[in-house]
């Protein structure tokens, strides 16, 4: 078997199932001094989820029964508890993280409005609330929320990564990524502010496509199509559907109350910033793979166009069915 078709499978069998990677939330809202509102949202492919619990310290009591329910790709369970003490001494642990590699988004908020937003994962299964509650640094916290989220956001990647190999040149290549971002950043505010909003699951199945018929362009590589011509055009039509989609994870992480167009903007520069990263990491890969003669650049254009066109029509498929 030629290296070239080994690369190819090992590529489209490690990321097929990507929706797993998406990230579980947890909510834990203030009603009163004792009494908490708490959501936990865990990734789900029909009625399958991913196995995550969530453990209070022994101080906190479930003071309501849980609703649980498949909603839009998720597991759902919703419930109250009760906390003497309030927020001081919270722990929270979810169980499952090591054997799932899935990311947590906690995020707490007390009665006046003050948020902390943390990431949980397999190296931090804990979040620890030893003295009195204290608001989060905004800035830091959502940049790193929007780095977080772009670089596990695989469908996001896999567009960018076909960006690429619809610019001829650097600068094609630099006006089509400033298109894509400016066209995300208009809607993921629109949408994270409420003035317009999309269903989530027919963007989905939209930003699949999109990765679908840039593959395709890639493979036909016709180079008086409008797409090559004028590849920013492509880029900033889809940046607005990509918006909802980053809209859609930070409606779940949520934005603090008196500080939500900083959370806003620093979420935004947190997605930019991931997407630079991932852009450099992808350029330098692709030199390093061609110098070593691993593969041609044109065998690297095939692997691209096949492998993100292929994962993309499975994740098409699986997000209409759940319409």
């Amino acid at each position: 078997m030629s290296k070239f078709l080994q690369l190819c499978l090992f590529l489209f069998s490690a990321t097929v199932f990507a929706e797993d990677m998406r990230p579980a939330s947890l909510n834990i809202i203030a009603i009163d001094n004792e009494h908490y509102d708490v959501i936990w949202k865990v990734p789900a492919v029909g009625n399958k989820r991913l196995s995550m619990h969530v453990i209070f310290d022994e101080n906190s009591q479930n003071a309501s029964a849980k609703k649980q329910d498949f909603i839009n790709g998720a597991y759902i369970e919703s419930w109250q508890i009760k906390r003497d003490n309030g927020l001081t001494g919270l722990t929270v642990n979810i169980d499952g993280l090591l054997t799932t590699n899935a990311d947590v988004l906690v995020r707490i908020v007390d009665q006046q409005q003050q948020s902390i937003t943390q990431v949980l994962n397999a190296e931090h299964q804990q979040l620890h609330i030893e003295g009195n509650f204290e608001p989060e640094n905004v800035i830091g916290t959502y940049t790193y929320l929007g780095i977080e989220h772009i670089l596990i956001g695989l469908d996001h990647l896999l567009f960018v990564a076909c960006l690429v190999y619809i610019s001829s040149t650097r600068r094609k290549l630099l006006l089509t990524i400033s298109g894509f971002t400016l066209a995300h950043s208009v809607t993921l505010f629109l949408a994270a502010t409420e003035t317009f909003a999309l269903s989530i699951p027919p963007v989905e199945a939209v930003i699949a496509l999109s990765i679908v018929f840039l593959a395709i362009e890639i493979a036909k590589r016709k180079e008086n199509s409008l797409t090559l011509k004028y590849p920013v055009l492509v880029s900033s039509s889809f940046g607005l559907i990509h918006g909802f989609g980053f809209a859609s994870v930070l409606a779940e992480i949520g934005l603090p109350v008196q500080e939500k167009i900083t959370a806003l903007i620093f979420f935004n520069v947190g997605v930019e910033i991931g997407q630079l990263m991932f852009l450099a990491v992808l350029l330098v890969t692709f030199k390093m793979i061609t110098h070593s003669k691993l593969l041609s650049a044109g065998q690297i254009r095939w692997l691209v166009s096949y492998s993100c066109g292929g994962i993309a029509m499975i994740w098409l498929v699986q997000r209409l069915g759940s319409f």
